[in-house]
């Protein structure tokens, strides 16, 4: 926290010294006691103070604190004086707003909590007096987080199809082979059929997803349909991480694709460190609900600097791609629990594949994730049979086709298969592939850059500059170089010394494998700066854990009214002078009226004006939050939430006569947020 839990008592004294007067004799009487004469602000704040560090005063606030205080004042302790929004986002899905506001004000009014404003806003903060007394409240986090206990042994046999670097593989390979993705980025329904008889149990879709978003596949061009293709450079990256950090990293490919339908490596990154973080809050021995889980995640992403930011978390999303990939697993109830995906597969050094026909093999788990994944460049997947340790491949004409358009020659194919096998494969499939290899020689087309030389200028095919451009032979005095442009080569010629260059024509397009030479993709290791728990399952320091007062619960707080007045239906003057006060006091008014469509609406926020239109008197009020109700805003989808907090900072316009029930709401002491 920026200035630690307790600001300076000189904050919260300017804070109570900003007040108007109105509020000083309904806030200090209970403390200050009598004071004869007219006293000044400064002598009812400093017999404040004088009442607030007597230990009676203490006990008697301690006590007043129900197990709802408990929880706002760990929240407020733990996001680091929020704003009320701020506080409330924490918060809804198990309170109501006028519920939560109305402890708010009780907290406010036992001078427990205050607010201070601070770059246009008010945000809350703890009082400094009572440090001794609120320090068992904020240190106990528990009730923020619930969880129960996980028993692993007790746990039932897992159904789903497991995720590791061989079905990762397999679906690459499916995603190379088969015209998969249609003009509007979705998966098509031919393509859908087939991961369906292929994969059964299994969220193939989800996984071409996460491996697009990873950067392994690339997509047709948008708006097209097609086949994807590989990006070169990116597998040995992966390889050298951990099996869990892997993982880690195709969840948050998974999430970027979903989200921002891109391939931004720093965005990749960014969220593998996210879910990093994440998962390290929990413990292995307890299951967590969506509650506890979407809070931890709050935590993080107001930790990055991100909050308030309309998208920059979507905790079911999240979650799904944490399930795709058994980082989280569902335990039922809502609740979800720590996948064990260990270290991956012992590398035993062994065979790892078994030619079960001359055209045909099957992985074992032992195999490396660069092995697995460079077969998939030149086989395609069989029917896998859920429960079983072998993952089925097989090289037809159009895989090994395939696997020869992306540079991957017979040689290298054999000598992979051999090494994997232990040196079992059948002499026909050499056979085989080299029948093929050479039908695909006969006829070839290719896109790039060509440089054609004549018989006397050949040597400056070995030259330095031009030798490391060279990507193919095509004929004698005819190469095709790995250069996005020509001017690159154009670049490498001039330094061997050539004066006159022919550019008859400029290509259309730069060879896809060359520009991929020059990325240099980047998948660290997840040493992320650990964040700290915001949870402990054990009780806060000390024997006696909260104060004898506390566990009592001395039933001490002030009584205040939340609803101070509501007019209804046809008390038109009722609702005029309801507006007229709520805008001179800046309450908080909560407004139902009926939706055009049958149903209610309703909203709550600060009215602004009350205009005369007609005859009519027209409310102007601007709602709290993006949507109609608090708890309806958790569930506005990522496309909505931005089209909502933009309608939200609009005045919605009603007619007194359509509003069915307006009701005023007690402000604050400090004010409302502006």
């Amino acid at each position: 926290m920026q200035h630690g839990l307790f600001r300076s008592p000189d904050v919260w004294k300017a804070a109570l010294l900003s007040l108007p007067d109105a509020p000083y004799d309904e806030l200090l009487q209970d403390f200050a006691g009598t004071l004869k004469g007219p006293v000044s602000k400064d002598a009812l704040i400093e017999a404040l103070v004088h009442a607030l560090v007597r230990e009676d005063t203490r006990q008697r606030i301690a006590g007043s604190i129900d197990e709802q205080d408990h929880k706002l004042l760990a929240g407020v302790a733990l996001l680091a004086e929020p704003t009320v929004q701020e506080l409330w986002r924490f918060f809804a899905g198990e309170i109501k707003y006028l519920e939560f506001h109305e402890h708010l004000l009780t907290l406010e009014a036992r001078f427990i909590l205050y607010r201070f404003p601070q770059a246009g806003l008010r945000r809350l903060a703890l009082n400094p007096l009572l440090e001794p007394m609120l320090r068992p409240f904020i240190a106990d986090t528990r009730p923020l987080f619930p969880a129960l206990p996980w028993d692993k042994g007790q746990a039932p046999a897992a159904q789903e199809l497991g995720v590791d670097d061989r079905l990762l593989a397999s679906v690459a390979a499916f995603a190379l082979e088969e015209d998969c993705r249609s003009a509007h980025g979705g998966i098509r329904k031919k393509a859908l059929h087939s991961l369906e008889r292929l994969f059964p149990g299994l969220n193939a879709p989800a996984l071409i997803d996460a491996l697009q978003g990873l950067g392994l596949l690339q997509g047709p061009e948008a708006g097209e349909h097609g086949r994807l293709r590989w990006r070169e450079g990116r597998i040995q990256a992966l390889e050298d991480l951990c099996f869990r950090d892997r993982l880690v990293y195709l969840a948050a490919g998974f999430y970027c694709f979903r989200s921002f339908h891109g391939q931004d490596l720093s965005q990749v990154h960014r969220w593998a460190c996210f879910i990093h973080r994440f998962l390290s809050l929990l413990e292995p021995s307890r299951q967590y609900p969506m509650l506890s889980l979407r809070r931890l995640g709050e935590l993080l992403v107001r930790a990055e600097g991100q909050a308030g930011r309309e998208g920059s978390y979507r905790l079911e999303l999240l979650l799904e791609g944490l399930e795709l990939l058994g980082l989280l697993v569902a335990a039922g109830q809502g609740s979800w629990h720590l996948g064990d995906t260990g270290a991956g597969p012992a590398k035993t050094g062994g065979p790892v594949l078994v030619m079960d026909s001359p055209c045909s093999f099957v992985l074992y788990p032992e195999v490396s994730f660069a092995d697995a994944l460079a077969l998939a460049r030149f086989s395609v997947p069989r029917n896998h049979r859920a429960g079983t340790a072998a993952v089925p491949f097989t090289l037809t004409q159009s895989s090994v086709i395939r696997g020869f358009d992306q540079g991957i020659d017979l040689k290298t194919m054999l000598e992979l298969l051999k090494r994997l096998s232990g040196n079992r494969v059948d002499q026909t499939l050499g056979w085989t592939l080299h029948d093929w290899q050479q039908r695909y020689a006969a006829v070839s087309l290719h896109t790039g850059v060509v440089l054609s030389l004549e018989a006397d200028r050949r040597y400056l095919a070995e030259t330095g500059p031009v030798a490391s451009l060279i990507s193919r032979v095509l004929a004698p005095g005819v190469y095709l170089l790995s250069v996005p442009e020509a001017s690159l080569a154009e670049e490498a010629l001039r330094n061997a010394g050539v004066a006159i260059i022919a550019q008859p024509q400029e290509p259309r397009c730069a060879s896809a494998k060359a520009k991929e030479r020059g990325e240099v993709p980047a998948y660290p290791a997840l040493e992320c700066a650990p964040f700290p728990k915001p949870f402990s399952l054990e009780q806060p320091s000390g024997k006696g854990g909260l104060p004898a007062a506390t566990r009592a619960r001395i039933q001490a707080q002030p009584t205040l009214p939340l609803v101070l007045e509501e007019a209804r239906g046809l008390d038109y003057v009722g609702k005029a002078r309801i507006a007229k006060q709520a805008i001179a006091s800046k309450s908080l008014l909560e407004v139902l009226w009926p939706h055009p469509q049958g149903g209610t609406r309703h909203t709550l926020g600060i009215p602004q004006s009350l205009e005369k239109q007609g005859h009519e008197g027209v409310l102007r009020i601007k709602p709290l939050f993006p949507a109609e109700s608090p708890q309806e805003e958790l569930a506005l989808s990522a496309a909505e939430r931005p089209r909502r907090a933009k309608a939200s900072k609009d005045l919605l316009s009603l007619p007194l006569s359509t509003i069915g029930l307006l009701r005023r709401i007690k402000p604050s002491f400090f004010g409302e947020e502006p």
